[in-house]
């Protein structure tokens, strides 16, 4: 008996190892989460009278370590004219990671993956509501669940 089980050990060891590497890969490939805001970072909410912009902080990240970035948010629009960037300044310039620039771009769960900036930023998301039609309607813009990955 105290045979069988060696026999069967020997023979299963090679398919433990290889799980393990897998889980290994995949753990690599996932990345590391540099900035998380979860839940609703903006929302905003109008009729067609006025363009609303507001840009806030996401926070610092050192993007140096990594060859890629994975951004993945949450956006929800009615207004045509609605948009939204995720982006950094690079010598008093505005450098976008994302831009998102219709309601039809925006309203759903958005995934990329982009050229890593390389070095330590600061991220910020924009957004704007504007609409094209004035029917007395209230628009509204909402950004949640911002989450951005460094990849090596």
């Amino acid at each position: 008996m105290r045979k069988l089980t060696v026999i069967t050990t020997l023979l299963l060891l090679p398919f433990m190892i290889s799980s393990c590497s897998d889980n290994q890969v995949a753990d690599i490939q996932s990345g590391t989460v540099l900035i998380n805001a979860s839940g609703i970072v903006e929302h905003l909410d109008g009729d067609c009278s006025a363009v609303q912009i507001r840009t806030k902080s996401l926070g610092n990240a050192d993007f140096s370590a990594y060859t890629l970035i994975k951004i993945e948010l949450d956006g929800m629009s009615d207004a045509d004219l609605a948009s939204i960037q995720i982006f950094f300044y690079e010598n008093g310039e505005q450098r976008n990671l994302l831009e998102l620039t219709s309601r039809d771009e925006i309203n759903s769960t958005r995934l990329s993956e982009i050229a890593s900036p390389s070095s330590d930023r600061e991220i910020f998301a924009r957004v704007t509501l504007k609409s094209s039609v004035c029917t007395g309607q209230i628009y509204y813009l909402t950004l949640r669940d911002v989450k951005i990955t460094g990849i090596r």
